[in-house]
């Protein structure tokens, strides 16, 4: 896999932080807008380490299934994405930033996409410094990108294609690394 095509996936899977990051108002409460932002960078880059981890203790046994498997995990988190931009469009994917449970739930489930696709990055020979690193700031860029902007219509619609864009740039990544 080349940089590009990691910083595509990662950027696809950073991105998911950006409609629970419009739940909150920056120039209503900044403590709040601060805590959301915290709790979404380190929720799924704690996610992506843990899937690092898990990919490195189980994954060696896949052994000849590599190009299979990475097409699989690839493809069935492409297709998640893609299909919640129909939520997010509706805005069934914006979160009410209002309380810390919220927020670590909202997070949590944001994060679910990155385990899956943080497992096949065993696969690749990159140093999980530099991915963990590289998928903080991207993160981080992002949610605070979604703090500032404020939810309505366009910021929707600006969400969801870009969602859409994202989960169908997974699914052609998927075919890339699975078939050629």
């Amino acid at each position: 896999m080349s940089f590009v095509l990691l910083l595509f996936v990662l950027s696809a899977l950073a991105f998911q932080v950006f409609p629970v990051a419009l739940g909150a108002d920056f120039k209503k409460d900044m403590s709040n807008a601060s805590m959301l932002i915290a709790t979404l960078v380190l929720t799924q880059t704690l996610m992506l380490w843990l899937a690092t981890l898990v990919g490195q203790r189980f994954l060696y046994l896949t052994g000849e299934y590599r190009n299979t498997i990475v097409f699989i995990g690839f493809f069935l988190v492409g297709m998640r994405i893609a299909m919640e931009s129909f939520a997010v469009r509706k805005g069934e994917r914006t979160f009410n930033a209002d309380n810390n449970q919220n927020i670590f739930l909202a997070s949590l489930a944001q994060s679910i996409n990155t385990f899956l696709a943080g497992l096949m990055f065993y696969f690749f020979d990159f140093s999980q410094s530099h991915l963990l690193t590289l998928f903080f700031a991207l993160t981080f860029i992002i949610s605070v990108s979604g703090v500032l902007i404020k939810l309505g219509k366009h910021s929707l619609a600006f969400t969801s294609l870009v969602y859409l864009v994202g989960g169908l740039g997974l699914i052609i990544t998927s075919v890339y690394i699975g078939f050629f």
